[in-house]
């Protein structure tokens, strides 16, 4: 180096936080805040949509502790935001464009366990105070309740909710029953920490109070309870003198999961038939009522409704309706799509179901066939062979698409061979070139039916246009998979015939990796080859069969068996091949 001659070394920029997305910009000229409020406000309800479709197929989670402080306008003084790493927590008084800073009483201790992140309408409203007004002065962004088991009341933030949302239509759900063991673990690691009660009596009797007063608004109701004494506690409420008629009710959805030992309804001082609505919810399209019953006279029920989901469940034989109710619920439904009687039905015994001796105006026609002529959906389960026998006679279902049955015990081959013969037709005369139910169907689940290997044969021979089948082998005789991939040779034919020659997506359960790899090879040499396979996550399924089978099927997937018998939750897989993560809302503490 020449003496004298100056040394220059480069010098490393200094860091600043100008371009630091979390900081506002010093002349407060945030762009976006310079859109039009009824445009920002259209924006947060596209987010809000865009959540609950992502959100539809999650399962259930229990309520954060902290969500309550949040709705009101304070938020957890060192709330961490999920993905959004660097944010700071963010408060009312915030100013335009602006942010508050963590107090400096300490740092966070939160660890990334105990992150959560809050819904989309919570989030945006502490973005800072202009977007705060935005959102507290859009309706449409408040109007789902969802009331899981928590430590601290509710109440306070149901009220919220229902001022913010003003007169729009809202959506209730209320979870009474206790949370599993897995769940209270979670939510005791949640912010507000402590194990999460169920709703008792008196905090159910206080969220009616503010509920039931807005039942004109309701779009949605549903309830779980595990004791009938809540349930009871709310047909009550919603029976009283003072309620309106539901009139934007859409949706009704009661589940009592308490399993009866009896056959005769366990609670007699909780038997009573209630009217629900003063008998008016001119607008409800689906109906579940599980273990629960009402007034099945009422106007809403029997006569003129707009039903196109109606779902019975686990109903003694003394609450069940009537025959003639139950004839007029289904005939005053012309638009019901889908149709479930589990354990279920009408009363009586079959013989009984037709209208009283000596009654020659049969104006309801209680003796003749029920024709459903939208129905695209049945579903049979827990029933005796007599009983689902004698129901299926006196349906008339031209449009069925769909059909699950889970039927146990008795030996179902008779109705095996009489869903396999000329349909119901309205007239109640049965023709025989009449097509048969089953040739119909374009997918079938069977849970459970007892039955012989010759009725098998029978009922698949019907199944010419099967496109999806679901079996659960570990409740079926071995015949109604092995017959998937029978054929039966002719000389001189072009192709094996096969047993369902339109099947191409196959679900099963109690079914090995070679058995169903012996079944794809079978099937595309016979020329009618499967496209998607889905088999349960528990089955003996080892990683070479997987490889195989993703090589040999267009889609291949495990899914985890539900406890709702009549459906399956689908595990997403990314592209090599292994299991997806799941949904990043899944173990999230939900807020509303």
């Amino acid at each position: 180096m020449e003496a004298g001659k100056e040394i220059k070394r480069e010098v490393s920029p200094v860091i600043t936080l100008e371009n630091n997305p979390f900081t506002p910009p010093k002349d407060g000229a945030c762009l976006i805040n310079q859109l039009p409020p009824e445009l920002l406000s259209h924006i947060f309800e596209l987010g809000v949509r865009e959540e609950n479709i992502q959100d539809d197929d999650d399962e259930d989670e229990d309520e954060a502790m902290g969500e309550l402080d949040i709705l009101m306008g304070s938020m957890p003084p060192f709330f961490e935001v999920k993905n959004l790493k660097g944010a700071e927590d963010l408060g009312d008084d915030a100013g335009e464009g602006g942010t508050k800073s963590p107090t400096s009483s300490g740092s966070s201790d939160v660890s990334s366990e105990d992150e959560y992140e809050p819904k989309f309408q919570v989030l945006v409203s502490h973005v800072c105070k202009h977007w705060r007004t935005v959102a507290l002065s859009t309706p449409a962004l408040w109007t789902v309740i969802n009331i899981g088991p928590i430590e601290r009341s509710a109440l306070e933030r149901v009220q919220c909710l229902v001022e913010r949302s003003k007169g729009l239509p809202v959506s209730i759900r209320i979870d009474c029953e206790p949370p599993d063991d897995e769940d209270s673990e979670d939510d005791a690691d949640s912010p507000g920490g402590g194990d999460p009660k169920p709703i008792s009596l008196n905090d159910l009797n206080a969220l009616l109070d503010i509920l039931v007063p807005h039942v004109q608004r309701w779009r949605t109701f549903e309830l779980s309870v595990s004791s009938y004494e809540l349930m009871f506690a709310t047909l009550l409420k919603l029976s009283a003198p003072s309620v309106p008629a539901a009139t934007h009710l859409e949706c009704l959805q009661l589940y009592h999961h308490e399993e009866a030992e009896t056959d005769i309804f366990p609670s007699p001082e909780y038997s009573a038939p209630l009217t629900l609505f003063g008998g008016e919810a001119p607008r409800i399209q689906t109906l579940a009522l599980w273990g629960v019953h009402v007034n099945w006279n009422q106007n809403w029920l029997a006569g003129g409704t707009q039903l196109v989901d109606l779902e019975l469940a686990y109903h003694t034989e003394d609450v069940r309706p009537s025959w003639a109710a139950f004839v007029r619920i289904l005939r005053g439904s012309p638009t019901l799509e889908t149709l479930t009687f589990s354990a279920s039905g009408p009363a009586g015994a079959p013989e009984d179901w037709r209208a009283e001796r000596g009654d020659v105006d049969d104006k309801d026609g209680l003796n003749d066939v029920i024709e459903l002529p939208n129905l695209t959906d049945l579903v049979l389960a827990y029933h005796p062979v007599e009983y689902v026998s004698a129901l299926m006679r006196k349906l008339a279902l031209p449009s069925l698409k769909n059909l699950t049955l889970d039927l146990e015990e008795d030996d179902f081959s008779n109705f095996v061979l009489q869903l396999s013969g000329p349909a119901p037709t309205p007239s109640g005369v049965k023709r025989d070139n009449a097509p048969s139910i089953l040739n119909g169907l374009e997918s079938l689940k069977i849970s459970g039916l007892p039955c012989n290997d010759r009725t098998i044969n029978t009922m698949y021979a019907e199944l010419n246009h099967l496109q999806a089948l679901n079996l659960s082998m570990d409740y079926l005789v071995p015949t109604f998979f092995k017959n998937l991939s029978v054929t039966s040779a002719q000389p001189g034919a072009e192709k094996s015939k096969v047993w369902l020659p339109a099947l191409t997506v196959l679900t099963t359960s109690g079914v090995s990796g070679p058995e169903m790899r012996e079944l794809i090879t079978a099937r595309r040499e016979a020329g009618y080859p499967l496209k998607m396979v889905f088999m349960e996550e528990n089955d003996d399924v080892d990683p070479s069969d997987v490889e195989w089978l993703r090589e040999n099927v267009e889609k291949f997937d495990f899914f985890e068996g539900s406890d709702d018998e009549f459906d399956l939750d689908v595990l997403g897989d990314d592209e090599d091949g292994e299991e997806g993560e799941e949904d990043e809302w899944e173990d999230m503490h939900e807020l509303d």
